[in-house]
Parts: C-alpha cells; sequence; structure tokens
C-alpha cells in the first residue's frame, strides 16, 4: 500500500508542475550616473525573445496634445534619458539655465525635473513589449520630494497612438487605468491585480485623466520617481522558463478523484 500511495503522489506532483508560473524582469539602469547617456529609447530591455523597448511621453502643459519626449536641448541631451537611478524625462518646455522665470527647479536636467514628473505637465513612459505580458511588479530607484504616487495603464487594441492625443479618458480609447498607487518610493510595487496582459503599458506619475476627481490619498503634483524595472510573465515565452498558470481541468481533478477512492477500496479490502 505505500508504494501505490507514493505513486499517487507522484502523480499529483507532476499535475502540479504547469501550474507554477515564474517571473522575468526587464530593467533599464546606467552606472555611474550619467545625466545625458544619450537617448533612452535605444535601450531595450530584453529576457531570452521578449523584449520591452521605452519612449517618454508628456503633455505640453495645462491640458495640452500629448506628444513624444525626443526632442534635443542646446547642450544636444535628448529629454528622455537614462539615468542610474532609471528611466528619466526631462522638461521638454524647461530651461537649461536658471534666468528670467526659470528657477533651479525648473532647469529640465535637473532634480526633480529630470525624473517621470506630474509637476506642470504629465509625463509617462510608454513600455512597448514584442508580445502581450502580465505585469506584475514595477520599481522604481529614484523617488524625489516627499511624495511618488503613480499610475499604471494598459492597452487593449492592436498599436496605439499617443501622439496627439490627449491625457483624457475620452481621448486615450482603448487603455484602461490598471491601477493608482500612491506613495512608491523605491521599493518593490504590486501591481496589476486584475492579471490584465498586454504589449503596451503606460507608466508614470499619477494620472487622473482629466477627470478632476483627485483619488483620496493622491495628489495631482509634485510626484517624481524615475524607473528601474518591472516584473511579469510573457504569454507564450519559453527561452526564460515563464509559464501560464493552470488550474487543473475538471477531467484531471475527477480522475484524481477517481484514482485516489480506488485506493482507499484496495486497502480496505487488504485488510478484511
Amino acid at each position: 500500500m505505500r508504494n501505490e500511495f507514493k505513486v499517487f503522489l507522484s502523480a499529483l506532483a507532476l499535475m502540479s508542475v504547469g501550474q507554477v508560473s515564474a517571473l522575468e524582469t526587464w530593467n533599464w539602469s546606467a552606472s555611474p550616473d550619467n545625466p545625458n547617456p544619450g537617448a533612452a529609447s535605444a535601450v531595450v530591455a530584453g529576457v531570452g525573445t521578449v523584449t520591452a523597448t521605452p519612449t517618454g511621453w508628456a503633455d505640453t502643459g495645462s491640458g495640452g496634445a500629448i506628444q513624444q519626449q525626443l526632442g534635443a536641448s542646446t547642450t544636444g541631451a535628448t529629454h528622455f534619458t537614462i539615468y542610474g537611478g532609471g528611466l528619466g524625462i526631462n522638461n521638454l518646455s524647461g530651461c537649461a539655465t536658471a534666468s528670467g522665470s526659470c528657477d533651479v527647479g525648473d532647469i529640465y536636467s535637473s532634480a526633480p525635473e529630470h525624473a517621470i514628473d506630474n509637476n506642470q505637465r504629465y509625463e509617462m513612459v510608454l513600455l512597448s513589449f514584442s508580445t502581450a505580458v502580465k505585469l506584475t511588479q514595477m520599481k522604481m530607484g529614484w523617488a524625489g520630494g516627499a511624495d511618488s504616487d503613480m499610475t499604471v495603464m494598459a492597452y487593449s487594441g492592436a498599436t496605439p497612438t499617443l501622439s496627439g492625443k490627449y491625457f483624457t479618458t475620452a481621448s486615450l480609447a482603448g487603455w484602461s487605468v490598471i491601477g493608482n498607487y500612491a506613495n512608491v518610493g523605491t521599493n518593490v510595487t504590486n501591481i496589476n491585480a486584475g492579471n490584465v496582459s498586454s504589449s503596451y503599458w503606460l507608466i508614470g506619475a499619477y494620472n487622473p485623466l482629466g477627470t478632476g476627481n483627485v483619488a483620496s490619498g493622491f495628489d495631482s503634483g509634485n510626484d517624481y520617481v524615475k524607473l528601474t524595472s518591472v516584473t511579469g510573465c510573457a504569454s507564450g515565452s519559453t527561452s526564460a522558463g515563464c509559464t501560464t498558470s493552470r488550474v487543473p481541468e475538471p477531467g484531471s481533478l475527477a480522475l484524481m478523484g477517481v484514482g485516489l477512492i480506488g485506493l482507499l477500496r484496495m486497502r480496505k479490502a487488504r485488510q478484511s
């Protein structure tokens, strides 16, 4: 009987293997900290055959249209950069030096304006994956000030168009808010409780999407972060050991039950 029970337990263990889901991490960081290391959009993170390409986006202030943050400054620096703390967006409308109406806080390449923020305009990073992924975590390598609220969104269509759109729910058709996360700091933050999968993700400073309804515990400005990495499971990924979680099928559960009943009857028969 002991041998038969061991066989049953082994079969149960094998059926459970398909339920294990490994996580993968896409990372962006530069070391040492370099404020002008080049276009961050050229830094494609790859895990196995699954790649993630980041691009920086922001509106033009006061509810203006969204545009990609690629303009070069007088020093030749790109406005979407990668730092030691991760991806940052330099204020495209900021000043190169503190002069006139600009103070230190308005210099686009200096803290905290060099981060992904929602001061004066809403800045977000678009992560374009080569296949659909289910993100589960995000990590910031830098958070400035006393606040670091963030918004995560996912796209349900084919290929999104952000240029010329507005950060409103009406303009961003196909995009859904996955969650708003308060004061994430530099800790690993769990996201996407609904287990949404998408090839396109927007991650940025807290964005109420034009509703004017700021959620309790959040504010609509002065959130500054640099995105270091995201973690999740890629659909169909085979190179990094990422598998899709599966619940045993009803037929499998039934067979397991029948097998257990049979073993119990055999045991009773031998004891009688």
